[in-house]
């Protein structure tokens, strides 16, 4: 398959999101959500059709293929993992978070993303198992 746009990745994990919060996912709804015009979603969507990673008839609702969904996933499964990273370990603001994970889920590989979740998890335990450890992290990281 042909390396997706971080644009086109974004409308994918768009579409992913809003199957779960409507019924059936409208061009509406992808422009609300991306904070963007009508026409740029038809231009999207035109294109994610013609890759074969959605299904949508004129003026009817948009369906991720498998290969959508599972591209849709990974995109989302980056996403997460660094909001988490972000919020959970470097403390950082919930905005500032958001704003860094969309920008970097689309450059982080499979090899960077597993190890990345391994790390996140070891912290999580180490915290958990640890106050001395956990405040220390957190004065390190809050120390400016």
């Amino acid at each position: 398959m042909t390396a997706l746009t971080e644009g086109l990745q974004d409308y994918l994990e768009a579409i992913l999101l809003c199957e779960r919060k409507h019924r059936f996912v409208r061009t509406k709804h992808l422009a609300e959500r991306l904070g963007v015009k009508s026409p740029s979603v038809h231009a999207a969507v035109k294109e994610l059709t013609h890759l074969g990673l959605v299904e949508h008839e004129s003026y009817g609702h948009i369906e991720l293929t498998p290969e959508g969904r599972k591209e849709a996933e990974l995109v989302y499964s980056r996403h997460k993992t660094l909001y988490r990273f972000f919020t959970d370990i470097l403390d950082l603001p919930r905005d500032l978070a958001e704003n860094n994970a969309c920008g970097i889920e689309h450059h982080l590989d499979e090899i960077t993303l597993k190890r990345l979740t391994r790390f996140l998890d070891f912290l999580e335990r180490k915290m958990k198992q640890s106050d001395e450890f956990a405040n220390e992290l957190k004065e390190t990281l809050n120390n400016e």
